[in-house]
């Protein structure tokens, strides 16, 4: 346990008692088993497709329901020479993970690829990975957590140029 601490301090996690490093990677496990099941579960998709929006070339967005709430929204999108796909995961209307996918790259050259992953409870970070490495929640987990509230909104709305374009 303790040397756990010492790792999280050490990468600059706001932890400042060994207990409560304890709680954060029980939280993580509990997110890692909602995960899980959201993805088992038979839920019903609702896409939408939009192109030429001011700030993207193209995308799209799907809402998975069960039972109408929103247990999971999937974005893609292209711009430019690259294209993003980030899955956001709900659980009783609260944000608790996402999973972002980035490739891009020169027009000549080679493609890269850069995974990140945000951990959340009661919207405050739990952690933030880039790869597999754990990384200080910085201001791409609060783009990501307002980004989720901003989808979750557009379902209703469809006004996805708004909501789209106005991420950054």
């Amino acid at each position: 346990m303790f040397s756990t601490y010492v790792v999280l301090h050490a990468v600059g996690a706001s932890v400042f008692h060994p207990d409560s490093t304890v709680r954060s990677i029980g939280d993580i496990d509990l997110i890692r088993a909602e995960y899980k099941k959201i993805n088992a579960l038979k839920l019903r998709a609702l896409q939408f497709k939009y192109e030429n929006l001011e700030c993207v070339d193209e995308g799209e967005t799907t809402y998975y329901l069960q039972d109408d709430k929103v247990r999971k929204i999937v974005e893609k999108f292209i711009k430019g020479d690259g294209h993003t796909l980030t899955e956001y995961y709900f659980k009783d209307h609260k944000f608790i993970f996402a999973l972002e996918i980035v490739i891009g790259g020169p027009a000549i050259g080679p493609e890269t690829k850069t995974e990140y992953r945000y951990y959340v409870k009661n919207d405050k970070a739990l952690r933030q990975m880039e790869g597999r490495k754990i990384v200080v929640p910085d201001t791409k987990f609060t783009e990501v957590l307002t980004n989720a509230y901003k989808l979750l909104k557009a379902r209703n709305a469809k006004n996805f140029n708004e909501v789209i374009c106005n991420f950054e």
